[in-house]
């Protein structure tokens, strides 16, 4: 196997660290490098919230608020965060999309236990690659309780090409105690968009996983329909919105009146820029997207809006010096341009295999009808088959979608590349997260470069807690949590 194949990941992702050197290094290795440690301290709690609009009600933060504090540092610092566990039931935290060291991956039963309660728990890792990131509990349903946050990795020598920059957590609610786990319904039929399935009205059993809930609010770092709080631009200037979807069950396609939008990167990575009307963002996925402010008005970022609550995901972008009572939203018609994975290209390719990867996985995804579970080959996990991996392979996941709803399917701790076998190798973008529609295939390879046991799941929240995940295990692992 040449060294191109070896280190690919690593090149694309703009690591820094050798095949044989961990991600997480100690602070002694940490002191003889001098690079800057950024503490941060995380209190998991209950809290009373308001979003701006509707009740008051408890839900699950960081340091009492949702979403949690962002974390912002620049490439190369080590972030060290300390967890203390204030809630009633154990705790942890996972850093989407950042290929870190295993035993950081906050992932209860395979990476770390839990962090019971009144205990403490201290993250420490590499800062890298730059992008646009997720952190989040990985215990039970916490996720769709509160628990999560921003996670931004500046590039150390940015030479930026746009104005301004917002970064928008887009965040699916039920406004009452306990969040999602208080309602168990599922939302009431509405129309299908690429994949986006009619489901009857329904109440979950009374055993087993929860079914999805109906929800009350869609919101933008903590804030719901009118209390959003607005893009605000100048004529002329470029803005880079950092997209980051934290929901727990929702897919979002987002168009913004009277612009259109730039894809700049996708789940952190640059791509070549590519135009389009829409951007779908599934649950786990990130879009950097830029826009010119080239038409002075009052505006509004929206949500395609069957199946969203009452005033549903709407953004306000306005331009100062512009006086408008009531923005203007966006229309969602046939011949709109929405990008998709097809269509990105990688900014910087790489050496890629285009002939066989080392070991092939077939990963069948299913379930939902008539039964609250939802499966990988017909396996619920925990009763699922490992992917075994060997340190130094290419390994493809070759996925086909048989049920009838979309499933945004996450690898942890690595990079893959989408690589249809109808795509050439330039287009081979890298991503951590892939939705898959019904009856699609979709293939992606990553390079086995980070051993550890590694979680692979559906990140729709309830089907993940239903069944629909397995782990990638290396050989010689005999990790015991």
């Amino acid at each position: 196997m040449n060294i191109n194949r070896r280190t690919f990941l690593k090149t694309a992702a703009g690591a820094a660290i050798g095949a044989t050197l961990p991600h997480f290094l100690s602070d002694q290795v940490f002191g003889k490098t001098r690079q800057p440690v950024r503490e941060f301290h995380f209190s998991a709690s209950k809290a009373t919230v308001n979003l701006g609009e509707g009740p008051d009600f408890i839900a699950w933060t960081y340091n009492g608020q949702v979403p949690g504090p962002e974390i912002r540092v620049k490439e190369g610092e080590i972030i060290r965060v300390v967890l203390k566990n204030d809630l009633p039931e154990g705790t942890t935290i996972h850093w989407h999309g950042i290929p870190l060291q295993n035993i950081m991956d906050g992932v209860p039963a395979i990476t770390q236990p839990a962090v019971k309660p009144g205990e403490t728990f201290t993250y420490e890792f590499e800062a890298r690659p730059a992008g646009s990131f997720l952190y989040h509990s990985h215990a039970g349903y916490q996720l769709d309780q509160g628990l999560y946050g921003s996670l931004i990795i500046e590039p150390l020598n940015e030479k930026t090409s746009y104005d301004r920059e917002y970064t928008l957590v887009l965040e699916d609610w039920v406004m009452k105690d306990g969040g999602g786990t208080a309602r168990t319904q599922r939302r009431p039929m509405q129309g299908m968009m690429h994949g986006r399935m009619p489901r009857r009205r329904s109440f979950g059993p009374s055993e087993g996983p929860l079914w999805e809930p109906f929800y009350d609010g869609y919101a933008v770092n903590g804030r719901v329909n009118s209390a959003i709080a607005p893009v605000v631009v100048r004529d002329g200037e470029k803005i880079k919105l950092r997209l980051i979807n934290a929901s727990s069950a929702t897919t979002y396609f987002l168009r913004l009146a009277g612009h259109a939008l730039t894809i700049t990167h996708s789940d952190g990575t640059p791509i070549r820029p590519v135009d389009t009307d829409v951007v779908r963002i599934g649950m786990g996925e990130r879009y950097d997207v830029t826009f010119v402010a080239d038409n002075p008005g009052s505006w509004l970022l929206g949500a395609y809006d069957s199946g969203f609550g009452e005033g549903g995901l709407q953004i306000p972008v306005i331009y100062k010096g512009v006086n408008r009572k009531e923005p203007d939203g966006p229309t969602f018609h046939r011949g709109l341009r929405m990008a998709t994975y097809f269509d990105f290209e990688a900014l910087q390719p790489t050496e890629t295999p285009i002939d066989r990867a080392d070991r092939y996985y077939n990963q069948s995804l299913s379930g939902g009808m008539h039964s609250s579970y939802w499966t990988i080959n017909g396996q619920v996990y925990p009763d699922s088959d490992p992917l075994i991996v060997r340190q130094g392979e290419w390994v493809r996941l070759r996925y086909g979608n048989h049920s009838m709803m979309s499933h945004p399917m996450h690898l942890h701790g690595h990079f893959f590349k989408v690589v249809n076998p109808s795509l050439p190798p330039e287009r081979w973008i890298l991503k951590d997260t892939v939705i898959l529609d019904h009856m699609q295939r979709i293939e992606v390879e990553f390079f086995a470069d980070n051993p550890g046991r590694w979680f692979h799941h559906c990140h729709n929240l309830y089907h993940m807690e239903a069944g629909m995940a397995n782990v990638v295990v290396y050989e010689g692992d005999s990790q015991q949590i």
